[in-house]
């Protein structure tokens, strides 16, 4: 899984996380990385776009990784949907902003989240290894293709999954047993964690007791009246972690 990883370059700081973490995740699973040079609509300056393409692919190669270059002018969000048919996965930064503040999120990293088709790799703080996956599970339908892309994970990188359920009631203890019913019929291993308390203070606190450097979470779409609509646990768990976090729709 994950061998086509879709990165694009505008020469944002979210955009060098999220090529960073592409190829860490890329050596993983002998990726390919698409870089997409993505440039507003009428520029000129192609001459940018080929140095951040070349500088780019020189990384990739460099880590023993495929390339493929792609070209697009327009909106990067709207270009990197429609590149996405050709990757298994997008990676974004989390904002693009160099001045934004920590647990902020950018308005393209929102976007992307909210619409993508394909599976969004959304890049943490610092460099992540991509060994030690946990789920955010909440027995959902969305939750539970997250899970079920999580046990994939597992299995393809050959590393153990946690599945982290936050509660205050009982039902925790039923949804962990449901889900390690199912993982049980996986080759994927595997433990299960209640936690109880807030969620955006639980998970994260525990995700950085036990060394977890990846999350996987659902996110489903709404009609709320704020911005994001992709799902309120996704939202504050990208807002409250540091680690790469994979939002699966």
């Amino acid at each position: 899984m994950f061998t086509r990883l879709l990165v694009g370059l505008d020469g944002s700081a979210g955009a060098d996380a999220a090529l960073t973490a592409a190829i860490d995740l890329g050596r993983r699973f002998r990726s390919t990385i698409l870089l997409a040079a993505i440039t507003e609509p009428g520029s000129t300056d192609l001459d940018r776009a080929a140095r951040l393409t070349d500088a780019a692919a020189t990384r990739a190669v460099d880590a023993g990784l495929g390339v493929e270059i792609l070209h697009a002018s327009g909106p990067v969000d709207e270009e990197l949907l429609r590149l996405a048919e050709q990757a298994e996965a997008i990676v974004i930064g989390r904002r693009g902003e160099a001045h934004a503040a920590p647990g902020s999120l950018g308005v393209v990293t929102a976007r992307i989240v909210k619409k993508s088709p394909r599976p969004v790799v959304v890049a943490g703080e610092a460099p992540s290894r991509f060994q030690r996956p946990a789920i955010a599970y909440d027995g959902g339908t969305t939750s539970t293709s997250a899970l079920e892309l999580a046990a994939r994970y597992a299995e393809a990188a050959n590393v153990p999954l946690d599945v982290v359920h936050v509660s205050d009631d009982a039902d925790g203890s039923e949804l962990l047993a449901k889900a390690g019913a199912w993982l049980s019929s996986t080759h994927a291993a595997f433990t299960t964690h209640l936690l109880h308390g807030r969620l955006a203070q639980a998970l994260p606190a525990h995700l950085a007791s036990t060394g977890i450097d990846l999350l996987v979470v659902g996110a489903h779409g709404g009609r709320r009246r704020r911005s994001w609509s992709v799902g309120s646990h996704a939202e504050q768990l990208m807002r409250a972690t540091t680690i790469p976090v994979i939002v699966i729709r």
